[in-house]
């Protein structure tokens, strides 16, 4: 059975009349299951010990939430905290201070959370990791709220649409960092993430939220003004936070009566009408205490560096299918020369088997859904061409259902051209998918030799770089290229690419 928490809080401001109340009913969730998959992804995170330089006279206080590239306080959908804080905090935040953007200004700036939680949470409402995300960032990309647009907590929705997934690409994560629980270590990436930037960084870290007790109207010493003070953990209730500064000079009084200094700045995903419009202190002494188990306040933290990223050639993939998780898609390329050598698959990460037994759209949604997966990362080399492209649909029977649909178009475009080009596979039908797999060939271009004297399609005794437009004999428009010439044997390659 589910418990639920009612959370009532009444600020009173004083001097201008106000005051603000909060009901708010919420749901606990559990611990989530550690699964091997996470397991591998935390060693591949990188260690961070020691600041670059550590003559650094820090300030008072950092509260980074009040720049421009923090976005406004979240209010987080069914258990997609750790999504919340390290996609829609943390990755905006990094992106934006990456690209001197305002987070404020334009969705588009803005990471959606939803789009990682519903391609991680398995079609259910469910809690998770933060660095599946920031995995999932670093493998695929991350689709801003511009793009992703909403989505209820039952729906569990994938979005549809090739530009949409294309721009998604572009905001990725380089490196997954991770921190002990070092107070100056902390403080210094907080004041200019360790390396001399200004503003600094941000962090993600988890703990308990069923029981914990905070004082919502502080009125100790502080340096950035905030009323409300965590005072004692919890014990139960799985939870994500952020934490985006601190304040050296709030003072704590611990059960036992004893006096500490210091807090840590922490944006919650409640809402602004949570605690102090969404923020709370967290003092030092908690990190410091040997008797706080890491379950109930974590031992590790995480950061982000993000990076902007170009995609080369990417797959355009359009299909019919009514149990997602059932589907891993895979892509190959047969590289000029190689002939009718094995392809060499590569899974794409964001969609293998996930999302749970909906349609392709999620819960209540279409069955129909267009999406786009980068093969650059798998080519030999930036220049590599090719004479055929593979997609591979694995169909799987996964869950309870046991879907059915079918291919409807699958293309590969190639952005190192002037113009885009595309290569399309259209069958005269859609394709429908079968159990194991579903192979589908894309090529660019076909080569055949012609007895035929190569002097007219020389420039200077090299093979012309001219484009030839001509009809085939079903009327449709084709491009024709010499390849090569070969006056030994009197032949030309063409290529051509019907339109």
């Amino acid at each position: 059975m589910n418990k639920i928490i009612f959370c009532w809080s009444l600020c009173l401001a004083v001097g201008i009349g106000r005051v603000q109340a909060q009901f708010v009913q919420r749901k606990i969730y559990p611990q989530p299951r550690l699964t091997q998959a996470v397991v591998d992804i935390r060693q591949l995170r990188t260690t961070v010990s020691e600041a670059a330089e550590d003559a650094v006279q820090l300030p008072t206080s950092v509260d980074n939430s009040k720049t421009k590239y923090f976005p406004p306080i979240l209010s987080q959908r069914g258990g997609s905290c750790a999504q919340a804080s390290a996609i829609g905090y943390m990755l905006t935040y990094e992106l934006n201070r990456l690209l001197d953007r305002d987070a404020s200004a334009s969705a588009e700036n803005r990471m959606d959370y939803l789009f990682s939680w519903n391609m991680l949470n398995g079609g259910e409402d469910q809690g998770g990791f933060a660095e599946e995300g920031l995995y999932l960032a670093q493998r695929y990309g991350m689709m801003s709220e511009a793009d992703y647009g909403g989505s209820a907590v039952s729906q569990f929705r994938w979005c549809t649409g090739y530009d949409k997934y294309l721009r998604a690409m572009q905001n990725r994560v380089e490196r997954i960092l991770v921190f002990d629980d070092s107070i100056p270590l902390l403080k210094r990436y907080l004041y200019d993430a360790g390396n001399g930037s200004r503003p600094g960084g941000i962090l993600t870290f988890s703990t308990q939220s069923d029981g914990w007790k905070i004082d919502e109207q502080y009125k100790g010493p502080s340096a950035t003004g905030y009323h409300s003070l965590l005072k004692k953990l919890a014990t139960r209730g799985a939870h994500a936070l952020t934490i985006v500064g601190y304040d050296d000079l709030v003072e704590y009084e611990d059960e036992k009566g004893r006096q500490h200094k210091g807090a840590f700045i922490v944006a919650n995903t409640w809402s602004s009408w949570a605690h102090d419009n969404g923020r709370f202190y967290l003092p030092y002494d908690f990190f410091r205490d040997p008797s706080v188990s890491n379950r109930l306040l974590s031992g590790e933290l995480q950061g982000v560096v993000p990076k902007r990223y170009q995609p080369k050639v990417v797959f355009k993939v359009r299909l019919s299918y009514d149990s997602r998780d059932d589907l891993k898609f895979s892509m190959a390329g047969i590289e000029r020369g190689e002939g009718d050598a094995l392809p060499n698959y590569h899974y794409c990460y964001a969609f293998h088997n996930q999302g749970g037994d909906l349609p392709m759209q999620g819960k209540w949604l279409e069955n129909s859904m267009e999406f786009a997966m980068d093969f650059t990362e798998f080519m030999s080399s930036p220049e590599a061409q090719y004479a055929s492209f593979k997609l591979n649909v694995v169909k799987s029977a996964i869950g309870q259902k046991v879907g059915q649909g079918c291919l409807e178009s699958v293309s590969v475009i190639d952005y190192r051209t002037h113009e885009p080009t595309e290569y399309v596979f259209q069958p005269k039908a859609p394709v429908e998918l079968v159990g194991g797999d579903n192979v589908f060939t894309i090529e660019p271009f076909k080569t055949f030799d012609v007895s035929v004297s190569p002097y007219r399609y020389a420039d200077e005794g090299q093979p012309s770089v001219k484009v030839f437009l001509l009809k085939t004999a079903d009327g449709k428009a084709a491009k024709l290229k010499i390849e090569k010439t070969d006056a030994k044997n009197r032949k030309i390659t063409l290529k051509y690419k019907t339109e």
